[in-house]
């Protein structure tokens, strides 16, 4: 499954949008939105939410959308249009091919509102019923069923530092369950630990074959996502997960919220994504779309550049919609990612869509559109380098501007020549040029 086409209408800042999310025919793989706090990233990522999983499980999500509504005097509308994937089951009539489903759920509050003039609705979310939702309904968003994969992560996902006791079992979850911590803030993403230990528990009572390769495919993909040096390690006879960190074996209640944070939405995803294809040789490779809300969340640096990339290659076929605050995080997606800018002003909320974000440096990213920062130097910093420049252009120089030039003038060479060393790239270009002029010679 994955989605072509999302519409918000009267939906908190959104007035009326309409995003593609495909093109030519394929899915954008993955989907970036950038935008100052309070417009609307997460409103997107919850609205899909709702739309995927499911018309029943859309009042456990959303039981009363509270403030939702930008004009409550209006019905709120979203819309989505998806595909269905190659290994998605069900059969739409008669036709054994691919299949494209548009739907739409209505949204009331705390006004009464009459939806198409069917009588006033109750404040909550109301399908738009129609033959395609009602075939979804029974054929897709089921809790037991295969296929048809979505899952949703709000910011404040990490595994819980209590210690919990592990119940050996796991059974299917109903289908809103995959986006809990999108809309529950204390939605602890925990099933990443019983699943392996369940897993471990049953290969030691009867050493099934089966049980071992989805214990290893499920440690392997959660080691690729990892920094270097970071590596799972065992499992305890207490029930506890150890992984290596640079050689010294750590608890998982002991890890960083840097690493909980990625081992608990990685252990989640792999996990639900076994139980969507059960019998795929490798469900990572399975398509479906996965959202994550604030993915640079808790993450250092050098990790916020790598993410992106580490999980399009251990889920290449999943479509990810993220939001991010990170200028890593939004170059590191890839030249074939699709960047949205959310913009609000006294006219609206508005998408733009960034060209070209993956080539530039981090500086220049938050000087561009996607940011909009005057200048990617400190505020001190920057006003130092103003009155410099101001006091250098100035055609009549008193002899007081002169003293401060002269005193400005080291600190200002320091600021220029510490944000511009020679790097090791540079000396490669260089030498990279002069051995093409002397071969041209």
């Amino acid at each position: 499954m994955w989605i072509e086409e999302f519409s918000i209408e009267n939906i908190k800042c959104f007035e009326k949008q309409t995003l593609k999310l495909a093109e030519k025919g394929n899915p954008y793989k993955w989907v970036t939105f950038l935008s100052e706090n309070g417009c609307g990233k997460s409103t997107i990522l919850q609205s899909i939410g709702i739309l995927m999983a499911g018309p029943d499980g859309v009042n456990s999500l959303l039981p009363r959308p509270a403030g939702w509504l930008r004009e409550e005097d209006k019905v709120g509308k979203i819309s989505i249009k998806v595909h269905q994937g190659s290994k998605d089951p069900g059969e739409f009539g008669d036709k054994k091919i691919r299949r494209v489903f548009g739907y739409s759920y209505h949204i009331t509050g705390d006004k009464p509102l009459s939806i198409r003039n069917k009588g006033y609705s109750a404040p909550g979310v109301h399908e738009n019923p129609d033959r395609a939702l009602s075939w979804l309904r029974q054929n897709a968003f089921t809790s037991k069923g295969h296929g048809w994969f979505a899952a949703g992560y709000g910011a404040f996902r990490r595994l819980t530092r209590s210690q919990q006791i592990i119940v050996p079992t796991l059974e299917p979850q109903a289908r809103h369950n995959n986006f809990l911590s999108q809309f529950q803030e204390d939605e602890p993403l925990a099933v990443f630990e019983r699943w392996m230990i369940y897993l471990d528990y049953r290969i030691a009572k009867n050493g099934d074959i089966k049980d071992r390769d989805t214990l290893k495919f499920g440690i392997d993909a959660i080691d690729a996502l990892l920094p270097d040096g970071v590596c799972f390690h065992s499992i305890t006879t207490e029930g506890r997960i150890i992984y290596s960190v640079d050689g010294v074996k750590v608890p998982t209640i002991s890890l960083s919220d840097g690493y909980r944070s990625i081992l608990a939405l990685a252990g989640d995803l792999i996990w639900r994504m076994l139980l969507a294809f059960p019998e795929s040789e490798n469900p990572a490779h399975e398509d479906g779309v996965v959202l994550i809300d604030e993915l640079d969340i808790h993450l250092h640096p050098l990790w916020q550049r790598d993410i992106p990339i580490k999980l399009r290659r251990v889920f290449p076929n999943i479509q990810f919609i993220v939001t991010t605050h990170s200028p890593l995080v939004a170059a590191g997606a890839g030249d074939d990612a699709l960047t949205i800018k959310i913009t609000r002003d006294e006219q609206g909320t508005r998408f733009h869509k960034i060209e070209d974000i993956h080539n530039y440096s981090v500086d220049k990213i938050l000087t561009t559109e996607a940011f909009g920062l005057v200048s990617a130097y400190s505020p001190q910093t920057n006003e130092k380098m103003d009155v410099y420049t101001e006091l250098y252009s100035k055609a009549n120089k008193t002899a007081e501007d002169e003293r401060s030039l002269a005193s400005l003038q080291p600190e200002i060479r320091g600021i220029i020549e510490a944000n511009n060393p020679e790097t090791e790239l540079d000396r490669k270009i260089d030498s990279f040029i002069e051995d093409f002029i002397n071969d041209q010679a």
